[in-house]
């Protein structure tokens, strides 16, 4: 009981799936993704076998709408579920079962389909799939941006209490884990929609730093500092362990009064960030002798 989007952006071919629900832990049952193949929502009185089984079928060559028709010839229940199918060429298929609770119902867009159960009112899907058809930016935004308009516009008139996003690349590296580009779950929470926002922002400014922190001690700490230094007025929250992965950056460039300036603010904050550095330093990451000289006395 819940409502979701699945959609793909054309430009990047990046397919996504996000929803919110009352219900607990909603990212544990609802969407379904597979890099390279396409992404599903399974709802209303859920049946994983929808999710699972639909992407082994995407993967196999099926279409979105011969996903549906096959899974719901050999359900027993199909009346009770709500489901979604996105592959990976845009082709789209959703089914809404007559057994599903008011108010309940799908839209579907050019890129995206839109499906709600246990609405506050008819406007919810609508919503969304405007929503998503009229902004721009990241696919993951977009879909979030649509999670909001579904909750402006009444959301689930039980409340709010779980939301989830998947972001995945319509080609396979064979790296699993390169090809899903978000994975976020808020599980519990009164405000899932903002908590899922605030981790997206994490998500990104934490990826650049470890990225830049990765190309530093791979051998170009220059640029990889100097990126960093131009992220910093969009980063007013930076982390212990992020100022630490700056700090180690910027020692590596030469800028080892900067360094030991950003260290000295983990003194008194986060001082087992000051050991982190020390054992890069110990494993060879850095030169030993520049980790001793950024750490702040009596360190």
């Amino acid at each position: 009981m819940t409502y979701s989007i699945v959609a793909r952006d054309p430009d990047t071919g990046e397919m996504g799936v996000a929803t919110q629900s009352q219900a607990f832990a909603v990212g544990n049952s609802v969407p379904f993704a597979l890099p390279g193949h396409g992404v599903i929502a399974t709802q209303s009185m859920a049946e994983p076998m929808y999710g699972q089984v639909g992407l082994d079928l995407l993967q196999g060559g099926f279409t979105a709408q011969e996903v549906l028709t096959a899974l719901s010839s050999v359900d027993p229940h199909p009346g009770r579920r709500q489901v979604a199918v996105l592959g990976v060429n845009g082709d789209l298929a959703a089914y809404t079962g007559h057994q599903c609770v008011d108010a309940a119902g799908h839209l579907q867009g050019e890129t995206c389909v839109a499906l709600a159960n246990m609405a506050t009112c008819d406007r919810v899907w609508p919503a969304m799939v405007e929503s998503f058809e009229n902004s721009a930016g990241p696919l993951a935004q977009r879909l979030l941006t649509a999670l909001q308009a579904g909750e402006e516009a009444g959301g689930d008139f039980r409340g709010r209490r779980s939301a989830a996003i998947m972001v995945i690349r319509a080609t396979t590296t064979g790296r699993p884990w390169h090809d899903t580009v978000v994975d976020l779950r808020v599980d519990d929470s009164t405000d899932p929609i903002a908590a899922l926002g605030d981790l997206l922002i994490t998500k990104v400014r934490y990826q650049d730093v470890v990225r830049y922190f990765q190309q530093a001690i791979d051998g170009d700490p220059v640029t990889a500092d100097r990126e960093l230094e131009l992220l910093r007025p969009m980063d007013p929250r930076t982390e212990p362990d992020q100022l630490m992965w700056r700090a180690v950056v910027a020692a590596l460039a030469g800028r080892e009064d900067d360094a030991r300036d950003m260290l000295g603010e983990l003194a008194g904050t986060a001082p087992q960030f000051l050991e982190a550095a020390r054992r890069f330093g110990k494993a060879g990451l850095m030169p030993a002798d520049v980790v001793e000289r950024i750490l702040p006395a009596g360190a």
